[in-house]
């Protein structure tokens, strides 16, 4: 008798932890985006094209930037990458702005997303962060986007994706 409460016990504890874990997600840490981000060689870069574009007036990531999209984020996309054919990019999506202090010139920020639903950082289903060249996190992705959704979240974007009315 003692041993079948101490199984049934055991059983509820492991299942109460994996719910636990599943309503609190994983916590996607600043460094492991810049590390996926700093891997362009599999990225596909914006409209096919990695020159250093203008940023728009209307973006905070200024003056110049080149935006790239991982395999996922690509396959939600139209060939000429300029356009999201669903409704929304997959999880594990990551979309990245290099920011320029000129065109052609050193690169001083990454802007990142990472969509990622469950994980308990993110911010409307993406994870959000600003990280300089020199790896410091300039906008944690620990703050869930809370200075970014409200600005994405314009009807004119895509799943949250300013890029397609700004360039």
């Amino acid at each position: 008798m003692l041993r079948q409460v101490l199984i049934s016990l055991l059983f509820f504890a492991c299942i109460s932890s994996c719910v636990s874990d599943k309503e609190e997600g994983t916590i996607v840490s600043d460094e492991t985006l810049l590390n996926l981000a700093q891997n362009i060689s599999s990225f596909t870069y914006y409209k096919n094209n990695s020159d250093t574009l203008i940023a728009d007036a209307e973006s905070p990531h200024t003056p110049f930037i080149r935006i790239r999209f991982n395999p996922k984020a690509s396959s939600a996309m139209n060939n000429s990458m300029d356009k999201l054919l669903a409704s929304s990019f997959p999880d594990e999506s990551m979309i990245v702005k290099e920011v320029y202090d000129r065109k052609g010139g050193s690169l001083v920020q990454y802007v990142i997303m990472y969509k990622l639903k469950n994980a308990s950082n993110n911010g409307s289903g993406w994870v959000w962060s600003e990280i300089s060249s020199n790896g410091n996190a300039e906008y944690s992705a620990l703050r869930k986007g809370d200075q970014c959704v409200n600005c994405h979240s314009s009807n004119v974007n895509s799943d949250l994706v300013r890029t397609f009315g700004l360039h």
